[in-house]
């Protein structure tokens, strides 16, 4: 940690279904300060969104049983129906091509990033779309 913690109060959901990377992940959210429920499916990664309410929604697009755009779906879905602020959702994912990219953002992603995540750029990522949110 660089000494300031940027996500101060940042409830986030971690949906990941490789346990190395869902750990890593989770452990440096929480030293830039944010709470984070971390899940391994979309599932229950699903159920867990809907209950909290996160600030920010961080989701692996392969996923097994179900992939990261049938959770995001549920997500805004939910939102619309109780209009509630949306969550900020970055697609996390091993595939680097536009489809992959183009089809996140339709869905309802607002950010795409290919895995490795850099943990700098994720955080500056959350951090900053959270400021944008607020002053919105």
């Amino acid at each position: 940690m660089n000494g300031v913690a940027r996500l101060e109060h940042a409830r986030i959901v971690l949906i990941e279904d490789d346990l190395e990377s869902r750990e890593s992940l989770r452990m440096l959210l929480e030293e830039e300060g944010a709470e984070v429920v971390a899940v391994a499916d979309a599932e229950e990664g699903a159920e867990t969104v809907i209950r909290e309410l996160p600030d920010a929604v961080i989701c692996d697009i392969d996923l097994p049983m179900m992939d990261g755009f049938y959770l995001i779906q549920r997500l805004r879905d939910h939102e619309i129906r109780g209009n509630l602020t949306p969550s900020i959702a970055i697609a996390l994912t091993g595939h680097d091509g536009d489809e992959y990219r183009l089809r996140s953002i339709g869905e309802g992603f607002q950010h795409f990033m290919t895995k490795p995540a850099h943990p700098d750029v994720l955080v500056t990522l959350i951090q900053q779309s959270l400021s944008s949110r607020q002053l919105s």
